[in-house]
């Protein structure tokens, strides 16, 4: 297990490898590999735009892969493990401070159409890997975070 020592902040390769690890628990074979490409499709997103995003080392949750904006240290995404199930995305935790409702009904929207599990206005905005195994669905989502790594 990657133990994150005390006064020192959390590393993307740490939190990769704590991520894997824990996901690894409850997939096996070939799941293993589509979810490990989901993951590493988002990191690769996000440190294409350096000037935007960075990863959140201030995470207190190992396995946690978070990015933020580097201007307000706001969390644009989220991906940890969950027991049991596939690892899930989480776009702008605090959307409702953080978007306008354009934006969050766009997010909606995008969300609903590529995952079995509808949001709710008022919900988060989650979508599970096991849907981002779809590289059309892995796009849009790609996509719609191009369109909220820009807002203003």
């Amino acid at each position: 297990m990657t133990e994150v020592v005390a006064n020192q902040p959390n590393t993307l390769p740490r939190a990769r490898e704590e991520f894997i690890r824990l996901t690894n628990e409850d997939t096996t074979g070939a799941e293993r590999t589509r979810l490990l490409a989901v993951l590493d499709a988002l990191i690769a997103w996000s440190q294409a735009r350096p000037k935007e995003l960075q990863f959140k080392t201030s995470e207190t949750k190992q396995a946690a892969v978070t990015f933020e904006w580097v201007a307000t240290k706001e969390t644009l995404w989220s991906a940890l493990p969950a027991r049991g199930q596939a690892p899930r995305l989480t776009l702008v935790p605090r959307a409702a401070q953080l978007l306008s409702e354009e934006q969050r009904q766009l997010a909606t929207d995008t969300l609903n159409a590529h995952s079995r599990e509808q949001i709710l206005p008022g919900d988060r905005l989650r979508i599970g890997f096991g849907a981002l195994k779809n590289p059309e669905a892995r796009a849009a989502i790609l996509s719609l975070l191009d369109k909220l790594v820009v807002r203003s």
